[in-house]
């Protein structure tokens, strides 16, 4: 089967979509196997006991993108032995030394520790994205997003923080464009008690933001959704009140699109703060904040 060139070859598996169809052609003959395994960027391994990780940088150097499923199915329902096995390290062991091009890793139900992330971090320098799905082992204290430019996939972004999730310091998505998942977002804050920096996007409503604050009285620094409320509304009043309860915070920002007569709702916290940005909210006036800074 050498009738075209292996670029020609190539070209053709490009077209090919499933992982299943790329393994059949490589079966055809020793030309088309050898070009398939330099031209697959795409791979997916489906039980990472079935198939050595040298095995598979090996076969394909040019990786740029690897799944790997780990602990079966009914280990979501507590029916796998806890020292089951299903580590990432040996995977990602293996792909710093033979796939250093590799952009894209997601892992299912696999044991990933701080460590595992660690060398993650540092060993791909052009490494885009992150997907653990049903993992366990690793402590995520903070995800910031600032000044970032991200995808937007939808609103449910958030649920993919698993319920045993519940060390995450710092929280920042204030440069998400797309909506959130309130619900989801406000359990979140409320599993987590070393939350001290929460930075929100515009898409957070003040109903939302009140849930938020009376969940984390503890917060230290915190970026507001949107800010555009009525004063005289029960929502207004509940806020002021979730605010009065926060004596740690020193630090403000966000207020999109907020008004000047909005700004009472912060005015307990105001004799402790040390930073206050102002900088999403055009409508606010030297007279605004002159009285926030005498309080």
């Amino acid at each position: 089967m050498t009738y075209f060139p292996e670029e020609v070859v190539e070209h053709i598996f490009d077209f090919l979509g499933s992982h299943r169809d790329r393994n059949a052609v490589a079966t055809v003959c020793k030309a088309w196997y050898h070009v398939e395994r330099l031209s697959r960027r795409n791979v997916f391994v489906g039980n990472c006991y079935a198939i050595r990780p040298e095995r598979v940088m090996s076969r394909f150097p040019g990786m740029k993108s690897l799944s790997v499923k780990g602990k079966p199915h009914f280990a979501d329902y507590n029916l796998v032995p806890y020292d089951w096995g299903g580590f990432a390290l040996p995977w990602i062991k293996a792909a710093v030394l033979r796939c250093p091009g590799l952009e894209d890793l997601r892992l299912k139900r696999m044991v990933v520790t701080d460590d595992d992330l660690d060398l993650l971090a540092r060993s791909f320098p052009n490494f885009r994205s992150l997907v653990l799905v049903s993992c366990e082992g690793f402590s995520l204290r903070e995800l910031d997003l600032q000044e970032n430019e991200v995808e937007d996939h939808g609103r449910q972004w958030l649920s993919c923080f698993h319920e045993s999730c519940t060390s995450l310091v710092s929280l920042n998505f204030a440069c998400l464009k797309g909506e959130v998942n309130a619900g989801v977002l406000e359990r979140l804050v409320a599993r987590c008690p070393n939350l001290r920096s929460l930075k929100l996007n515009r898409a957070v409503s003040v109903e939302s933001l009140n849930e938020i604050v009376a969940r984390a009285p503890y917060l230290v620094d915190l970026g507001t959704g949107s800010f555009t409320v009525d004063p005289h509304t029960d929502a207004y009043q509940r806020l002021m009140n979730s605010f009065s309860k926060c004596k740690s915070l020193n630090s403000l920002s966000g207020f999109w699109e907020a008004s000047p007569h909005c700004l009472d709702a912060v005015y307990p916290v105001c004799i402790n703060l040390t930073v206050l940005n102002l900088s999403y909210a055009p409508a606010i006036q030297a007279d605004d904040l002159i009285k926030l800074i005498s309080l």
